[in-house]
């Protein structure tokens, strides 16, 4: 899927909201019971993506929308992420294992090295990592970004690595934090009003993208077709594995 002229703000924006406003869950969420244990796990990432890019609506409005470059990073992020762990074989049970191992580090990072109820609490998270028959660990999930790793992999067109690296100068300290306050006019330099919004509808465009990802797996998982329906008809990338090979793919006979 190579989306050449991307959609307009204005015909994206109502199936967005509708999206973010989520009117149709208010009655509770119902999946298939096949994809049961998928929810479980995939819920939080769906969600995470949802509150993140009404934040960004709302930072946007207030006239943060550079500020705000950090949340779309966040919700690309989750929205990949859990194309991933669905898509992929086994990769929802990947992500377990990873997110698992997570809350394991989290814990030693926080540990009080003079409490031994320390030691208890994480010798048990450890048993809820999920072992082999032979006792071994099972393997977590690839790093995000990187060679070879989950973006690169569903990343057919590059488009997606080059928004992430974007996205990424406005949350790490770059030399993007001083040409957004300084402003060079020959040889002088005043102070910025504030950054500058030039690469905003291209900001906008991943948010949106974004939510088409996160919103195809929900529609997945609850067998809703209409929701299926307005995600692959936005103009923008719905899903990442029709290019990777039959063995990486969890449903390899899919073509769309």
């Amino acid at each position: 899927m190579v989306v050449l002229v991307p959609p307009s703000r204005e015909d994206l924006l109502p199936w967005m909201l509708r999206f973010l406003q989520d009117k149709e869950h208010a009655d509770g969420i119902r999946v298939l019971e096949e994809y049961g244990w998928d929810f479980r796990i995939l819920g939080g990432l769906i969600e995470r993506v949802r509150r993140a890019a009404r934040a960004y609506i709302l930072l946007e409005k207030q006239g943060f929308s550079a500020e705000g470059r950090s949340l779309v990073r966040s919700a690309l992020e989750h929205a990949v992420t859990a194309q991933w762990a669905f898509l992929t074989p086994n990769g929802v049970d990947r992500l377990e294992v990873q997110l698992l191992q997570a809350r394991v580090d989290y814990a030693k990072n926080s540990q009080d090295a003079n409490d031994p109820e320390w030691d208890e609490l994480i010798e048990r998270m450890k048993t809820q990592i999920p072992h082999n028959l032979n006792g071994s660990r099972r393997r977590g999930m690839p790093k995000f970004s990187g060679k070879g790793n989950v973006l690169e992999s569903l990343d057919e067109t590059g488009y997606l690595q080059r928004a992430y690296a974007v996205l990424s100068r406005a949350g790490h300290v770059t030399d993007q934090a001083v040409t957004d306050y300084f402003v060079e006019d020959g040889e002088v330099v005043a102070v910025a009003s504030g950054p500058s919004d030039v690469h905003d509808i291209d900001v906008f465009h991943t948010l949106a993208t974004s939510c088409c990802l996160a919103a195809w797996v929900l529609a997945r998982m609850e067998g809703d077709a209409r929701g299926l329906e307005l995600a692959t008809a936005q103009g923008l990338l719905w899903r990442l594995d029709t290019h990777l090979p039959a063995e990486s793919r969890r449903f390899p006979a899919e073509t769309d």
